[in-house]
Parts: structure tokens; sequence; C-alpha cells
């Protein structure tokens, strides 16, 4: 009997609502949702942001560590690394080149392209994230490409080390473990004297770029599935429970981001609670959506949701070169701006999407037709 597939539906409407947090964060940094000032109650959500790409790294260790749960499976690395690749590394070449394209108008000489011929060179060979100083944002979003495609080919062998474990004791020390490197990198990057820099937000930007931390969130994904598998999540099977620890999280990430924003001074605690927090209660939430009981479960199951969701990859990759050109149109300060990026983002995307899965579906099902006719 073929093996049932594990599938979550609820995932995909988290992935929706991490998207949309962080184009809302790029409209704020680009002063295209300045009107939103007055909404005071917004800014921590938006500014932390509390879906961070972070929580990307997070669900894609969780879901691969779902697709490759079969500990007596061969996974060769190099295909898989490359499939993954050739899914989102066409997405970021356009898209740099797109930016690339737009400053080089903008700045209309060719002696003044050494920076940004540097910084193209260094988006494309994704190397920005180790030196972010050395080029300028292109693409931002391209930085976390690095830390995905070394995340990728670290996965078969870590999912067969992993699925190796089966002390649940051993699963919840390693479950906290993986906090570590990003609490001494925190501190690390925090202190005034690394590179000798006194610019915060130079720092906080190397800091947030740095693929160790995203490494680890993606291991931290990969410890829940295998924690869900051995049945410690039962308890969310109710669905007030769960609805419970969904409402009582989202309370408690948006607490978090508050008090990092409002009531920490020192940089290296700032740069701890930014990031490690907040992780912690992410995967905790995709704890509470995983067996899809609980009204934020039941919203993310809602199919047009589910629908835009597995696509919210690429309007997190697209949305910088659309508000870059939507600033040459029109003032993107405006509730109707934002409406009209969000629509057109989230509207190409899943379409792009079944194309895609359409067209791998009809390469598929060729070869069949092909016998069928000889046959």
């Amino acid at each position: 009997m073929k093996k049932k597939k594990n599938y979550f539906p609820a995932i995909d409407g988290l992935r929706l609502m991490a998207s949309i947090n962080i184009v809302l964060l790029h409209l704020a940094s680009s002063s295209a949702f300045d009107y939103a000032a007055k909404w005071t109650w917004l800014k921590p959500i938006v500014s932390g942001p509390a879906f961070s790409a972070g929580l990307f790294f997070v669900l894609a260790g969780f879901l691969f560590a779902s697709k490759f749960s079969d500990p007596d499976r061969r996974i060769a690395v190099l295909p898989f690394v490359f499939s993954r690749i050739s899914k989102l590394y066409r997405l970021h070449f356009i898209c740099t080149i797109l930016m690339f394209a737009a400053i080089a108008v903008k700045i209309g000489g060719i002696d003044k392209m050494e920076h940004p011929i540097r910084s193209l060179l260094l988006h494309l060979s994704l190397l920005w994230s180790l030196v972010p100083d050395l080029g300028m944002k292109l693409n931002e979003p391209s930085w976390a490409l690095t830390g995905f495609f070394i995340c990728y080919a670290l996965t078969p062998w870590t999912t067969k080390k992993l699925f190796k474990i089966e002390s649940v004791k051993v699963l919840w020390f390693l479950f906290f473990l993986v906090f570590v490197p990003g609490v001494i990198q925190g501190w690390i990057f925090g202190s005034h004297e690394f590179l000798n820099d006194a610019d915060y937000a130079r720092r906080f930007r190397f800091f947030h770029m740095f693929p160790v931390i995203h490494i680890c969130e993606y291991f931290f994904g990969m410890i829940i599935f295998r924690l869900y598998q051995k049945k410690q999540f039962v308890f969310l099977e109710k669905n007030y429970v769960a609805g419970f620890c969904q409402f009582f999280l989202f309370v408690a990430l948006y607490i978090v981001c508050y008090l990092s924003q409002n009531s920490v001074s020192d940089p290296r605690l700032y740069f701890i609670v930014r990031h490690s927090p907040t992780i912690l209660i992410s995967g905790l939430f995709i704890m509470s959506l995983i067996p899809g009981k609980g009204f934020l479960a039941r919203f993310f199951c809602i199919p047009i949701v589910r629908t835009i969701g597995r696509a919210s990859f690429y309007p997190y990759l697209l949305h910088l070169p659309f508000i870059t050109i939507g600033w040459g149109i029109c003032n993107m300060n405006t509730p109707y701006a934002t409406m009209g990026l969000l629509l057109i983002l989230y509207t190409i995307s899943p379409l792009y999407l079944g194309f895609k899965t359409k067209r791998r579906k009809r390469k598929l099902d060729l070869p069949e037709k092909i016998n069928a006719i000889e046959a």
C-alpha cells in the first residue's frame, strides 16, 4: 500500500500571513506606509515584524522533514538542491536584473556604475548576505536564498540523522538547543566592539542576514515535525484547546514585538529579543496549527487562503521591485496603492504557481500518453 503523504493545510495560511507581514514591513521602510502611522497598535506587528522571514525557514524545515520522513528513502543531494534552485533562483535573477536596470536608469552614467555592478554580481552569486556592506539592496529579500540553499544541501544528511533519534527527551533537548547559536550571535553582533562599528542599523542588518541563525531556524522546523511524529501535540486535537493556544500565542507574539521596540535599550538584548522569542513562539504557533483545529486553523484552511498561501514565497521575492516601480508611477503612500500592490502580488503569484503545476503535470503525463498511443 502506498504511504499516505503528510499534508497540513493550515500551514498554507500561515505562509500567507508571514508574506503579507514582510510586504507591509518593506512598504513602511520605503515610506509607502506612512499613512498608517496613526494606527499605533499596528506598528509592533509591521515593524517587528511579528511574522518575519525566519518563519519561512521554520516552515521549510517542517515541511521538508515531513516530505522526507521515510528514514529508508535515499535522497540524492545534488538533484534535490538543484530542483530547489530551479524553482527559486530564476525569479530571483529576474527581480535582481529589473532592480539593476532601474538603478542604472536613475544613476544615468556608466562612470557611476561600479557599486551597482559589484552589487549585481554579489546578488546573482548569492554572496551578498555574507558581505552586505560591499553591495547595495538590489533585491533585499534575496539574502534569504543563501541560507535556504545551504539548508537544502544539508537536508538529506540531517533528516537521516534526525529520524534515527527515538528518544522524546533528546528531541525536546534539541528543540531548545537550536536557539543557543542565535542567542550567542545576537550578543556578539549587538556588541559595539563587533566589527569596531558603532552603527547600530548596520550591525543589525548583518545579524538579520547572516545564514547561521536561519539554518538553526530550519533545523528547528525539522525537530517540530519529529516531535509531531512522536505524538507530542495530541492535546491540540481538541478545538477549544487549539483555539486557546492560538489566541494566547498571538497575544504573546504581539507583546514580545511591542517590548522589543519600546522597552529594550541594550542592543545585545534587543538583537536576542527581536529574534529568539519570536521564532520560538512561531514554532509553537505552527504546532497549534498542525491538527487543523482552532479558529485560526479553520480560517487558514479556507480554500482561497490556502491557494494564495501556497504561492506566498513569490510575493516575498517580487514585492521590492514592484514597490520601486510603483514609486516611479504614482504616490505609493496611500491605502489605494497598498491595496493595489497586494492585489497584484497575490493574484499573479497563485496564477504563476498554477501554471507551473499544470506544466509539470503535463510533462509527467506525456510518457503515459505516448505509451497508450503506441499500444
